[in-house]
């Protein structure tokens, strides 16, 4: 798996859309700062869920989009896609390539995509899980990671090995089971507290349904009763509204009549206001054209006086342009008689400069063969200087030769004499390096036993330990259950209680007496329950002794039966229902047959508190047994008939009375405590507290068992802490030793390198001295021939220079005479020009006074046409003057006429407006009529509208389809529902439900009944519905739902009490589940630090050719939640801490726990960026080694200004600016066969490499 290709749209400085092909190996990106190459590492760390602005250098999500330039607009959005190939292994998908896109728009809303379909965050982070690459992973060493590294304490440092591990699924998975653990253990106190607060509800509801009951049928009647008024008053009101659309259609017509008069008359009356309108728009034309002939007659006068004066200023103007070229004419003879004379002093002095050339030429001709001459004998003199300085070079470079040799063999002889020397002294020091190391191995044979010592002794003391935690443990989850029993039968006991306080289970009227409500009536203390007076000394037959007792397990027992009439008297009064009370009685006789062993006596099988309650108890189950076969019984009783007995039970809870009634059959089954009987209650309640007090006793033992594990684990704890301080020390010193020894070994190859080289320099000092023998004499016998040749030369030089002097000073003769023929020549020529001079300056004057003349001439003429044309003008604008004047005339006339046919409609319009004002008010006097009617209609229609909104409100029904009659009849029947519900009605009379029976028995309506209904006395029934009315009200708040309630409440109780058993089996599965992931996870941990503990030691080792390196857990005994202590020491240093690492060693350090991580589990890209800045040569090779070796596992995309790193490339990417603050990508490929590189020709705002 690789990343195949990074497409950037709008993501920081990539404003234009940028797609990055990638290929495995090593990718180098390269360029100036600030230039955007970092931008890169941060887009993939985007897309792979990166949540803090902080960690992508900005303040706020919405900074990662392009902010915009001096030439571009921000973006709204910005999106960057990666595309992962060969990746069915790794991310366990059934595509060859997997693609993951992010989208973050302006207002902060962020999408992901994964294969161009919507994800969620959590589903890009399991998919790439435990396959070291995500926002913070190995897989990524940028900028500042090196420091929070090296720098956190040793808890933050684990989620580098947990990520190569493979154990992040596991914990997420753990964090998961924790989360829905406490979520169970919420929801079991949840459930555990609704249980009981349920089963409290339930007796309160009874009274709420009952009350509701009531209510409903109330509710009943005034809802039909309240239906037939409001029927009976909308169907008179509509009658009404009938008759008075009739008189309002009447009077409408005679309004529409009047109405339809008037409008025709108003038509003829806006007719002739048209006309008068048309009317006076004619005079106003009228008086507009009168002002504009008037206007025009000034504006023709005016332009005539404007032609008269321009005429007079161009004749004035004539006369002067007449003078001008009659002047210009006279300049022009005198400049034609000038130039005749000059044009001849012209031509003489131009055969003078034809002969100054001539002569010119021939002088200039001997001048260039002197110095043709005299350039030859300076090259000739210029060569033989070139070749002496040759000569002369070569012989002192053979002289240098010479003394240079002579130098190096007298060095050779001191270096041969310093070698030996040295040499003697390196064997010396390898006997005592070798004598050192010797000594160094030994040590660490030591520490290397002591170390293996401490780390038996930690790991036997971390067992124990480990096996303290797991009973404690166990010991904990048996208390915890303990606990819950303990909570369980506190929360039954106190329901239990509550209930026995609040008297559940007694009616209403037994509840009262109990009370002391009827101080009156019985002194307070002198009635109890019948209940509280009995033992059950046998509780197998409970049942059957609550069979026996019936009702009268309700009973209150009275001191005395004297009391019992005004109790009964009071209760009749209050309405409270009917209660069982228990006297004392005398002792009945029994004669007849002797019962059998099988049939057990009851009152055999309780017993009194007080002994002053025995004949009460006595009394309660006197003539009544027990069986175990209902069969067995009735066979029996039918063989001796003469058996006296007064109620017989099964253990079944069959009940057998002396009249021969068997009441036989199962009960429902009820909630513990809720359904338990007011006299097995206190018996319950005593088991239940017996119980409670023997688990509270058996989770205090637990608990002290507990606390003495507690304080043997504490005091393990301090020993292996001891032990693990002891086994560290160990461990440094074995470390320290190891490296004392390594120091050793190296120092003594150092030591054997240094003997052989020194040996080697040796001989090639001798070899050296003799070839510098030989190449001192070649280079003597070159000095030799050197310096004749020198000598010749000189003398070549001597004679080239006395014929140069010869050939100068003819030369200058020569030049000299050029010279003055040079200057005759000059003289002749300037004189040519000046004469041509003043010929051109005749000619140029000549020309313009010509031009002069011309212009005079054409603006004469022009000015002759404009006078001839402005008289023409004034002619013809004082004729136009005269014409419109008549004009004038002829309109003013007109207008006159049409302001007199105005007036005379003025007129006639204001006669018509009183006729029809008469009329007028006829029309509003109907209109008011109408008016009246029509308010009176609409007060009726609103009263309707009121009635059919009250029913449409108050019983959601269209009043229209209501028969009052039916509702009426209606009104005395049963409501809807109410039936089914006896069990609710115990408190009302007998009457009042045999009445209620008789009217549902009644049937549908006749004809004649409805009929019957048509004389209904109105006025009791409208009492009636108020009175209705006003009983609803006084009812208070009622619980409407109450029945549904009583009924939905009970089943509630019992789901809770299976959701409660599938809670406790969901957190018995969690911590199953939790221990498994527990057991998985440590294995893996445990495997994975060992390894990268050992290959840390040899990265290390082989980045500083060197050292000592260690990996260590902080708090061993739960490697879940331990630390990782780094201890680094380069080699020659034994520092106490990484922090006093230098900047370089720091960087070493976290490179070579990075790949030390890599051996166990390679991640598939690997990007560092600009890792090797503070390293130097020597480490950047190292560093760039080991990228090279595991590009056979991972892909590595590096961000580095280093050329050795570029180096190591397979690709490289130029990150450039060429538009300031929009960043453009160049690549080149390098090609390993042709050892070249290739570059790739990018689009604009397109990079890729291939």
């Amino acid at each position: 798996m690789y990343l195949k290709e990074i497409v950037a749209n709008g993501f920081k400085s990539f404003a234009d859309r940028t797609r990055i092909e990638l290929r495995p190996g090593v990718t180098a990106v390269v360029g100036p700062n600030g230039c955007g190459k970092s931008n890169i590492v941060d887009a993939i760390r985007w897309v792979l869920g990166e949540q803090s602005a902080k960690s992508l250098r900005g303040t706020s999500m919405q900074d990662v989009i392009f902010s915009g330039t001096d030439r571009r607009k921000p973006l709204p959005q910005c999106e960057v896609e990666l595309i992962f190939a060969d990746c069915e292994k790794e991310l366990g998908t059934a595509f060859a390539e997997v693609s993951v896109m992010r989208r973050i728009y302006r207002e902060g809303t962020s999408d992901y995509f994964l294969n161009g379909k919507p994800a969620r965050l959590k589903d890009i982070q399991r998919l790439f899980m435990d396959t070291g690459i995500g926002r913070m992973s190995y897989s990524f060493m940028v900028q500042g990671q090196i420091d929070q590294i090296l720098s956190a304490n040793p808890a933050e440092r684990r989620y580098l090995f947990e990520e190569a591990a493979g154990i992040t699924r596991y914990k997420s998975q753990r964090k998961e089971a924790l989360n829905k653990l406490a979520g169970v253990d919420a929801n079991l106190a949840r459930v555990t507290d609704v249980i009981g607060e349920v089963g409290r509800q339930i007796a309160t509801l009874r009274r709420q349904a009952a009350k509701a009951l009531r209510y409903r049928r109330l509710r009943h009647r005034y809802t039909h009763l309240d239906l037939a008024w409001q029927s009976k008053q909308f169907l008179d009101r509509k009658t009404q509204i009938e008759r008075l659309e009739v008189d309002a259609a009447t009077c409408r017509g005679e309004v529409a009549t009047l109405s339809d008069d008037l409008r025709t008359r108003e038509a003829a009356l806006a007719s002739t206001r048209a006309l008068r309108l048309e009317l006076a728009e004619r005079v106003q034309q009228s008086q507009q054209a009168l002002f504009d002939l008037r206007t025009a007659r000034e504006n023709a006068e005016a332009s005539a006086r404007t032609a008269d004066l321009r005429s007079e200023d161009l004749t004035a103007r004539l006369v002067e342009v007449h003078r001008e070229a009659a002047e210009a004419e006279q300049a022009i003879v005198e400049y034609v008689a000038r130039l005749q004379g000059t044009s001849d002093v012209k031509s003489a002095a131009a055969g003078d400069v034809t002969a100054a050339d001539a002569t010119f030429r021939e002088k200039t001709a001997e001048v260039d063969q002197s110095l043709r001459q005299l350039l030859d004998a300076e090259n000739r003199l210029r060569r033989a200087r070139q070749d002496i300085l040759i000569a002369e070079g070569e012989m002192t470079r053979a002289r240098a030769d010479v003394t240079n040799l002579e130098v190096d063999l007298r060095g050779y002889q001191q270096r041969h004499v310093d070698l030996s020397a040295s040499l003697t002294q390196a064997k010396a020091e390898r006997e005592g390096l070798e004598r050192r190391a010797q000594e160094s191995a030994t040590v660490v044979t030591t520490r290397h036993a002591e170390l293996q010592a401490a780390r038996a002794n930690e790991q036997a003391g971390a067992e124990k330990a480990k096996a303290l935690l797991g009973e404690f443990r166990a010991l904990q989850q048996t208390i915890s259950e303990q606990d819950r029993q303990v909570a369980k039968l506190s929360a039954q006991l106190g329901l239990l209680e509550q209930m026995q306080s609040r008297l559940e289970g007694f009616s209403d009227a037994a509840k009262a007496v109990l009370r002391g409500e009827f101080a009156e009536s019985m002194p307070a203390g002198k009635a109890s329950a019948l209940a509280d007076l009995v033992t059950v000394t046998d509780t197998a037959i409970a049942g059957p002794l609550e069979s026996i007792l019936g009702a009268a397990s309700e009973a209150v027992a009275l001191e005395s039966a004297e009391f019992l009439p005004g109790i009964v008297a009071k209760l009749g009064e209050r309405q409270l229902g009917r209660a069982v009370f228990q006297v004392e009685a005398p002792p009945a006789a029994r004669n007849g047959s002797a019962a059998p062993a099988w049939l057990r006596a009851a009152g055999t099988a309780v017993a009194p508190k007080s002994p002053a309650h025995a004949r009460l108890v006595a009394n309660l189950f006197d003539g009544c047994y027990v069986c175990d076969s209902l069969g067995d019984f009735l066979g029996w009783w039918r063989a001796n008939p003469g058996f006296e007995f007064f109620l017989v039970a099964t253990t079944e809870g069959d009940l057998v009375d002396r009249r021969g009634l068997v009441f036989a059959g199962r009960p429902r089954k009820a909630s513990t405590g809720a359904g338990s009987s007011v006299f097995s209650r206190e018996s319950e309640i005593r088991a239940v507290r017996a119980k409670l007090e023997a688990e509270n006793d058996k989770l205090t033992t637990l608990n002290e068992q507990a606390l003495g594990l507690q304080a043997s684990i504490d005091t393990h704890e301090v020993e292996v802490t001891n032990l693990r301080g002891a086994t560290q020390l160990a461990a440094q010193e074995l470390s320290v030793a190891q490296a004392d020894e390594r120091s050793a070994r190296s120092t003594l190859v150092t030591a054997d390198d240094r003997i052989n080289r020194e040996q080697r320099q040796l001989n090639e000092i001798e070899t050296s001295k003799a070839e510098a023998l030989l190449r001192r004499d070649r280079a003597q016998e070159t000095l030799t021939t050197k310096d004749t040749q020198v000598a010749t030369l000189r003398q070549a030089i001597t004679d080239g220079e006395k014929d140069v002097e010869v050939r100068r000073a003819e030369a200058e003769l020569r030049r000299n005479s050029l010279g003055e023929v040079r200057l005759t020549l000059a003289e002749q020529r300037q004189r040519l020009e000046l004469v041509g001079r003043e010929v051109s300056d005749l000619e140029s004057r000549r020309a313009e006074a010509a031009n002069r003349l011309a212009a005079r001439r054409q603006e004469g003429q022009s000015n002759e046409r404009l006078i001839a044309d402005l008289k023409a003008q004034g002619e013809a604008a004082r004729a136009t003057s005269v014409r419109l004047a008549s004009e004038i005339e002829v309109s003013a006339t007109e207008l006159t006429a049409l302001r007199e046919e105005l007036a005379q409609k003025d007129g006639l319009l204001e006669s018509e407006d009183k006729v029809l004002s008469v009329d007028r008010e006829r029309l509003r006097e109907r209109d008011a009529r109408l008016k009246s009617l029509e308010v009176n209609l609409a007060e009726q229609t609103s009263q309707c509208g009121f009635i059919v909104e009250k029913v449409q409100a108050d019983h959601q029904l269209d009043v229209a389809t209501v028969d009052w009659r039916t509702q009426l009849w209606l009104s005395e029947g049963e409501p809807e529902g109410a039936a089914g519900f006896g069990d609710l009605e115990e408190t009302e009379e007998e009457g009042s439900r045999s009445a209620r029976a008789a009217v549902v028995r009644r049937g549908e309506p006749t004809e004649e009944d409805l009929a019957a209904l048509a004389a209904t006395d109105w006025p009791p029934l409208v009492r009636e519905i108020a009175e209705l009315r006003d009983r609803m009200a006084g009812m208070g708040s009622v619980n409407l739902v109450a029945v549904e309630e009583y009924s939905s409440l009970r089943d509630r109780h019992d789901f809770l009490t299976k959701q409660s058993d599938d809670l406790w089996k969901a957190k018995e599965e969690l911590t199953k589940a939790i221990d498994e992931l527990n057991q998985t996870s440590l294995k893996l941990f445990t495997d994975t630090f060992e390894q990268v503990r050992k290959n840390f030691k040899f990265t290390f080792e082989r980045l500083f050719v060197g050292g000592a390196a260690d990996l260590t857990m902080v708090q061993a005994e739960d490697p879940l939640e331990s630390g990782i202590e780094i201890v680094a020491q380069p080699p020659g240093t034994k520092l106490k801490g990484i922090s006093l690492l230098s900047g370089g060693q720091r960087t070493m350090t976290a490179v070579a726990l990075l790949f030390a991580i890599y051996m166990v589990k390679p991640s598939p890209l690997c990007v560092l960026d600009e890792l090797d800045a503070p390293l130097d040569d020597a480490n950047v090779g190292r560093f760039t080694d080991i990228i090279r070796e595991f590009t056979r596992f991972s892909q590595f995309v590096v961000i580095t200004h280093n050329k050795r790193t570029v180096s190591a490339a397979d690709a490289i990417f130029g990150a450039t600016m060429q538009e300031k603050g929009v960043t453009r990508l160049f690549s080149m490929r390098f090609n390993k066969e042709r050892d070249e590189a290739e570059p790739t020709s990018p689009g604009a705002g397109f990079t890729m490499a291939r």
